[in-house]
């Protein structure tokens, strides 16, 4: 099957940016490097240059530039940063204590609004899923799962499953896609912040990691007999964003 024009532009720009990214984290890398070195040779720096408040800056910055401007998840990272950093330049300026609820409610208002649209049709393949029964069989080719402050299960039985996007925040998110198929590529697009993500997946797929993770991890508990049998045909690609959260892979087959 050939690739029209704009798709063929698409990959092009996506590359660049995944490239320019790389560049731009190995240049991050470069001078965190110089900055220790001099450190220790004696010159003194701001102690924020050095913290954990710039890291986050810094992998939000490259987030920012590999997804075109265009990750909330990295503004989230370079918000925290910042806010901590100003704090410590600035104490009693900022009040950091309303911080994090502010933080939440502009997560909370992003996950609302990413779509551009606060009430779906009734026919969308997206369905926002934050509902009273948290458990649910889910047969759309595409799903959208945010959890905030609570727990979500979902069970996809989709036969042409085509990606999803996950929220975590303060909350749990569990995906079992062991009944799901698809054909070639499917990506999820994870944001895990204080929070945690389970995906069950079949044994066949692969699984490949694109996550940003700061402080948090990403677990593959497949046993090692089902990762020497794992096929070539069918990629699961996981993107996004993981600061102080674990996302866990399973497989019951």
């Amino acid at each position: 099957m050939k690739k029209g024009k704009n798709t063929i532009v698409m990959d092009e720009n996506m590359e660049r940016n995944h490239r320019n990214s790389k560049v731009v984290g190995g240049l991050i890398v470069i001078a965190a490097g110089v900055l220790i070195l001099l450190n220790q040779m004696g010159f003194a720096f701001p102690p924020f240059l050095l913290s954990w408040k710039m890291i986050l800056i810094a992998v939000g910055f490259v987030m920012l530039i590999k997804h075109n401007f265009q990750k909330t998840s990295a503004y989230v990272l370079i918000a925290i940063g910042t806010v901590f950093i100003l704090n410590d330049v600035f104490p009693n300026v900022i009040e950091t204590r309303f911080f994090w609820p502010i933080l939440i409610i502009g997560i909370g208002i992003s996950m609302i609004f990413k779509n551009g649209n606060l009430f779906p049709k009734k026919k969308a393949a997206v369905i926002e899923t934050q509902e009273e029964d948290l458990s649910e069989i889910n047969s759309e080719d595409y799903i959208k799962s945010a959890s905030l402050f609570s727990g979500i299960t979902k069970k996809v039985v989709s036969k042409n499953f085509k990606g999803a996007t996950i929220s975590s925040v303060f909350g749990g998110n569990e995906i079992n896609l062991s009944q799901a198929d698809f054909t070639g590529e499917a990506v999820i697009d994870i944001t895990c912040v204080f929070g945690g993500v389970t995906l069950i997946v079949p044994s066949q797929w692969k699984v490949k990691s694109d996550l940003t993770s700061v402080f948090g991890g990403i677990d593959d508990q497949r046993p090692i007999m089902v990762l020497e049998s794992i096929s070539e045909d069918k990629l699961l690609v996981l993107k996004g964003a993981c600061v102080f959260g674990g996302i866990e892979i399973h497989s019951y087959n």
